[in-house]
């Protein structure tokens, strides 16, 4: 919703300056418009009859629009095939609205409006905001386009604590073969506020013209990806504090990550991964226990540089390295980049002073690989004398993953080694630090660190459940379904058929102790 509302804010803007370089104004009403459109100027072109309705539609949905008196019809700067109408209030620019059509059919094709049109204060009920977007799905849209998506889906975005601005959004979905397309806006979005007003539409059609699309009933069947899915070596063990629970940590069994398999050959499909991922799959031989000799130090010194914190961390030379360098704080996270565009090398670290999480990466271009490459236990020796000086407690587990490059299988690209410090023998998934060493050069070149703030007590516990009990625990609980995944690679230009846990209802979880299994907070 921020990306839609940041894009809507720049229409205004744009809008704005048009009317303020003398263009004609319109009236509200749709024949004014008509009528002024027989006669376009150079500065104006004919809207659509189909055009000139759908304006007539969306005034009755929502009447405040037609105080918008200035209006004016141009062709898209973006597509000679397509008119935009920009209208807004005579005496407050910022009340403002964008509407986009195709130039021939008169067809909607988007549609942007200022919140500030409306009262804030205004809400309705969720059952009321579903019922408008389908009314102005089917009004302003058309029935052909509303039997190509499935039922409406609401999700809100909030941005206040006390939710005070709260911005619904209904999308409806293009299907394929029946199935929806996952991790993509493929149909229909409608922005609104609160109060049920209409803040934004749009269409995204799918286009699959030469395209050979796979076939659900060729997909292998569902109980062959359960069982691959539901093992011990996907669930990760530890302590845990869930939201809801007054702060009583409990001990957990949780889903390491939420595998993709190809539907068609169900092999695991490989997906891109940081220092706490891999395939979601760890055996017993990439964890291991180690003790570390704690000095508590804090990744940034309070009298610190910004330069300093570059170098402490990554022991890199800023001035020699980097040419440029910016800062930036916004909502309690602040930023720090450097950079040469030269040789490509670039730095960033990210520091968020609300929940102690630091961040960072380098990209040293420059340097040459080693003539023998680090080995495993190599890389996490140097993980270790990095982590090491900021470590508060002696007792550590380590998770160990490898990625291997893409054109060569056999060689390690980057090792991963994620760290979490140990309470009563038992990891602790608040506390928890991730390293990536390329092998290849022999460098630190990633790492996150969650550190809250306060420490806290862990009590003793119990566990009564294995993984083996958790992994059938969670087989029966957390649904497999079949759908289409959009590559994000440019390597293939179709979707592609998949099995997915359905993980909409939260992350699931097993109580270690007695067994009851529940959706947790969302890790994905």
């Amino acid at each position: 919703m921020t990306q839609k509302w940041k894009s809507a804010t720049a229409a205004f803007a744009v809008t704005t300056m048009l009317l303020g370089t003398g263009a004609q104004a319109f009236a509200a009403s749709p024949e004014m418009i008509l009528k002024n459109a027989e006669n376009p100027s150079k500065e104006q072109v004919k809207l659509p009859a189909r055009a000139v309705e759908i304006v007539a539609a969306l005034e009755k949905l929502e009447p405040a629009l037609k105080a918008l008196t200035l209006r004016e019809v141009v062709i898209s700067d973006y597509d000679e095939n397509q008119v935009d109408l920009y209208i807004s209030h005579p005496d407050d620019t910022e009340m403002s609205a964008y509407l986009l059509f195709d130039r021939q059919s008169g067809e909607l094709l988007g549609y942007e409006a200022s919140p500030f049109i409306w009262e804030e204060n205004e809400k309705v009920t969720d059952e009321a905001i579903v019922q408008k977007a389908e009314k102005a799905v089917q009004e302003l849209f058309g029935e052909k386009k509303r039997e190509m998506t499935d039922a409406p889906q609401l999700s809100k975005t909030v941005y206040d604590e006390e939710e005070l601005f709260i911005y619904p959004n209904v999308y409806f979905p293009i299907l394929l073969n029946g199935l929806e397309i996952d991790e993509t806006r493929f149909g229909i979005d409608v922005d609104m506020d609160s109060g049920g007003h209409l803040l934004g539409l749009s269409f995204q059609p799918l286009d699959l013209t030469g395209i050979q699309v796979a076939d659900p009933k060729k997909a292998v069947a569902k109980e062959e990806i359960q069982k691959q899915i539901f093992t011990p070596e996907r669930l990760r063990y530890g302590y845990y504090v869930w939201e809801g629970t007054d702060g009583k940590p409990g001990i957990e069994y949780t889903m390491r990550t939420s595998p993709v398999f190809d539907a068609l050959t169900g092999k695991q499909i490989e997906m891109e991964w940081g220092a706490g991922e891999g395939d979601g799959k760890l055996h017993t031989s990439d964890i291991k226990d180690i003790s570390l000799k704690p000095q508590g130090k804090p990744f940034i010194a309070k009298d610190a540089t910004d330069q300093q914190i570059l170098e402490n961390l990554f022991e890199v030379d800023a001035k020699k390295l980097y040419t440029t360098y910016r800062k930036d704080e916004q909502q309690g996270e602040i930023t720090y980049d450097w950079s040469n565009p030269i040789d490509f090398n670039r730095a960033s670290i990210m520091v968020n002073k609300v929940t102690g999480d630091i961040g960072g990466y380098v990209n040293l271009a420059h340097i040459e690989n080693l003539s023998v490459p680090l080995t495993k236990e190599q890389s996490l020796q140097k993980a270790i004398t990095f982590i090491e000086p900021h470590a508060k407690k002696a007792e550590w587990q380590v998770e160990m993953y490898e990625e291997s490059k893409k054109e060569d299988k056999k060689s390690v690209e980057q090792y991963g080694f994620l760290f979490f410090e140990k309470q009563n023998g038992i990891p602790l998934m608040e506390y928890s630090y991730g390293v990536v060493i390329d092998p290849n050069k022999g460098q630190v070149v990633e790492f996150v660190a969650s550190v809250p703030a306060e420490d806290r007590k862990y009590p003793v516990l119990k566990p009564s459940v294995t993984a083996q009990q958790a992994a059938e625990i969670v087989s029966k609980q957390v649904p497999v379904r079949l759908t289409y995944i959009w590559p994000r690679s440019g390597e293939k230009n179709a979707p592609i058929l998949v099995y997915k846990l359905d993980t909409s209802k939260g992350w699931p979880t097993v109580d270690a102790v007695n067994g009851s299994f529940k959706w947790g907070e969302y890790e994905d």
